[in-house]
């Protein structure tokens, strides 16, 4: 087992208080049955293109930058319910429109709805034609203040939207396909492949001894998806009034298609963004494919400054709390940093990474034909004692020996067979370079003006966290993980289809006070058939001796955002279950538990079929808590009458413990502004806290105060009829909260 001790590793802001981005809210595409009985003639095809001339471009790698990881090609449409797909109404009124894509050779396809308004009680879902990924539902809760909803990607050459729209909907909802990504490179074929895999060079963050804890800052790094055709990697970052907004810094050349777009429309690219988070393999010899359901699609550009390669931006939507976010805090300081530096970050969409560098930065100049940096501004990397970067991993954070921001990755040369010279932008060069606001980060991240050098992070849910329980990661035995199987003369595994019929598993959790369970991790090897996805349900269980009473049960349905081959967004596809890989399944609601609780899940399939979830093997530990299902009786493992042995099952529960407060309300609290543009209207929306009254202040971008009114809680609609196209500045200012964004209309 590989370990490295740590002593020798030595946006927008919230648009509209219910914007959730590309966050998925349940629910199911209309039976199959009942669709065939309706016009199928509804399909769009894309026109071919050269596949091969796109991959050779590609690998001309003209720079030492390290950010456009390109995998799609964009095609650019205009497909709404007026001019193409079918239209058609079920007997209780629901309104349907259908629209197929069909794109020749595509790996994955994605859209981007570059008009996105829907009324109440309406949803979209898109998936395959076997409908093998489904991705959705999306409703009125995604809405975004540019109008915008990039999805992740659907494997395959067909793509199917479907919009259900109830009969007493207040108005027709409005969907525009604006663009579809033909996805014709595989971003994650490395993510399987152990001791052969390209980057075994460089660890995961599970592989890390805890005698120094990076846990926070790794789940600081996330993965970006941009334009729905370039993957880089982004950090979270604190400011200075610990208020939880979502900032995302990265790399500007990602948003810039490595500076080849001059004068880009930074605000569009920001809308454009779907930010992973925890895409972390849970295994450490054995890289698996994380997480990929947590995302948070757009945001809204708040600085960028070109010279400093500095991109800034702000989530459209906080993540919720199971995501289990972390915002880094940083430093300013030019010569008070001190090693070991570590950098993390997701190379050409991967998993994510750990490198580590062991002696003092200095400053260099990094020269490239494409833009003429700042002199002296990036930290220089000479030569890694571990890891290295690659594609993809541009934006990706550098961290001090306490844990503090002080770079970003802009490029460099660096192979895991020759891990030298990288350059990471230098944080305090990026600070107040420029006097612009628009250009430095200094406005953004010290609201309060204090003139502190130093920040620490933030774990925005401090005061009512989420954990992922587990039997397994805690005891650190991730690398002793299998899947078991039946001892001759029974066939099949212990703890999935076999020739003893059992069908039902769980593993035991106990909990010393009332919680919630928000959703739950299960880590599966690679045992189905490629073309069967088997059925496969989730319970919870509550009980003293055994499960007991059903709590809840829900079709194990995880669809991953993934970095499309067809274009720069993550698209919430249905994951095969023939791959190694960590997926994570969202309750609608949270469960509540107390006392001993289980999690499990039953297999509804036929023995074409296999599906199984990893186990510690035996005599890896001595406490049992795994559960087998033999007919009607419930018996532990350790008592198994062909396999007894003790045993854990990789099943982790993400659980809080608030009194009465959903994450949603919690997500909500972390900024009490809603403010949403209707352009075709000519009008500006405002909603406030209900007991809340603000000033409200509409200023040019030379700061010319346009308008100015005293607003009371809850919503107010103001006409802006009379102003042209363009930026401006909204300021809301009361007792109780203090609010600035800059809108575009």
């Amino acid at each position: 087992m590989r370990k490295y001790s740590l002593f020798y590793l030595l946006g927008i802001a919230l648009s509209t208080l219910n914007t959730q981005a590309q966050i998925r809210h349940g629910g199911s595409p209309l039976p199959v049955v009942l669709t065939k009985s309706y016009p199928n003639d509804f399909f769009e095809e894309m026109p071919p293109f050269n596949a091969e001339e796109a991959l050779r471009t590609d690998s001309l790698n003209p720079n030492d930058l390290k950010g456009s990881y390109r995998f799609a090609h964009k095609f650019m449409t205009d497909l709404n319910r007026t001019n193409s797909g079918t239209t058609f109404t079920l007997p209780d009124g629901t309104r349907v429109w259908m629209l197929g894509i069909r794109s020749k050779g595509a790996l994955s396809l994605n859209v981007l709805f570059t008009e996105y308004e829907l009324p109440e009680g309406a949803q979209v879902f898109l998936y395959n034609s076997s409908r093998g990924q489904i991705a959705g539902a999306f409703n009125h809760l995604n809405h975004s203040e540019a109008g915008l909803l990039p999805v992740s990607p659907i494997q395959g050459d067909e793509l199917i939207i479907e919009y259900q729209e109830p009969a007493q909907a207040p108005f027709p909802g409005r969907l525009t396909v604006g663009e579809v990504n033909h996805g014709y490179r595989h971003l994650r074929g490395y993510e399987p492949a152990g001791d052969k895999n390209e980057y075994n060079c460089m660890p995961s963050p599970v592989c890390f001894d805890n005698d120094k804890d990076y846990s926070p800052v790794s789940r600081s790094t996330v993965l970006l998806i941009i334009d729905g055709t370039t993957a880089c990697t982004g950090v979270m970052v604190n400011n200075t009034l610990n208020d939880g907004k979502p900032y995302l810094l990265t790399a500007s050349h990602c948003l810039s298609k490595d500076f080849s777009v001059k004068n880009p429309d930074y605000e569009a690219v920001a809308g454009r963004i779907v930010c992973f988070f925890n895409y972390t393999s849970p295994a450490c010899d054995t890289v698996i494919r994380g997480t990929e359901e947590m995302s948070v699609a757009s945001a809204i550009y708040r600085a960028v400054n070109e010279k400093a390669d500095m991109a800034l931006l702000e989530l459209a939507k906080a993540p919720p709390a199971y995501y289990q976010p972390y915002y880094a805090g940083w430093t300013i300081e030019e010569n008070g940093t001190h090693p070991p530096y570590i950098g993390i970050h997701h190379p050409t969409a991967s998993v994510k990474r750990i490198n580590v560098y062991e002696h003092n930065l200095s400053l260099k100049t990094f020269d490239i034909k494409e833009m003429e940096f700042y002199r002296n501004a990036h930290w220089n990397i000479d030569r890694w004692n571990v890891g290295s970067t690659a594609e993809g991993s541009s934006g990706s954070p550098l961290f001090d020996s306490a844990n503090r921001l002080t770079g970003l990755l802009s490029g460099g040369r660096s192979t895991c067979n020759s891990p030298v010279d990288d350059y990471y932008f230098a944080f305090f060069k990026a600070w107040d370079s420029s006097g612009n606001v628009t250009e430095q980060l200094k406005h953004w991240l010290n609201p309060s003006g204090h003139n502190q050098l130093t920040l620490d992070g933030l774990d925005p849910y401090a005061d009512r966290p989420c954990y992922r329980l587990s039997n397994i990661s805690g005891m650190k035995l991730q690398d002793s993980i299998r899947v078991s199987e039946l001892p001759p003369p029974a066939t099949g595994y212990l703890f999935g289809i076999n020739s003893l019929k059992t069908t039902e598993y769980a593993e035991e959790y106990k909990v010393n006070k009332k919680a919630w369970i928000d959703g739950v991790y299960l880590v599966t090897p690679s045992v189905a058939s490629t073309d069967n996805n088997p059925q496969v349900e989730i319970r919870v269980y509550q009980g003293n001796n055994n499960p007991q009473t059903l709590l809840h049960s829900e079709t194990f349905h995880p669809i991953y955002t993934e970095l499309s081959p067809t274009d720069s967004t993550f698209t919430t596809i249905e994951k095969k279950h023939n791959r190694q890989q960590e997926s994570f399944v969202s309750f609608p609601k949270p469960i509540e538990v107390s006392g001993t609780f289980y999690i499990g899940y039953k297999i509804n399939a036929s023995a074409e079929s296999s599906f199984a979830v990893y186990n510690l093997p035996k005599g890896q530990t001595t406490r049992n808590t795994a559960w087998v299902r033999n007919g009607n009786e419930w018996i532990k493992t350790s008592s198994h009458p062909l396999s007894p042995f003790s045993t854990s099952l990789f099943i982790d529960p993400v659980v809080h413990y608030v009194n009465g407060a959903s994450n949603d309300t919690v997500s909500r609290q972390t900024n009490p502004v809603g403010i949403r543009i209707d352009a075709p209207r000519h009008t500006l929306h405002l909603l406030l806290p209900e007991a809340e009254r603000a000033t409200y202040r509409l200023y040019s971008t030379t700061g010319q105060l346009l308008q100015e009114q005293t607003l009371n809680g809850g919503e107010t609609t103001l006409s802006i009829s009379g102003f042209p196209p363009g930026i401006y500045v909204i300021q809301i200012q009361g007792d109780n909260l203090s609010h600035t964004q800059k809108v575009h209309f």
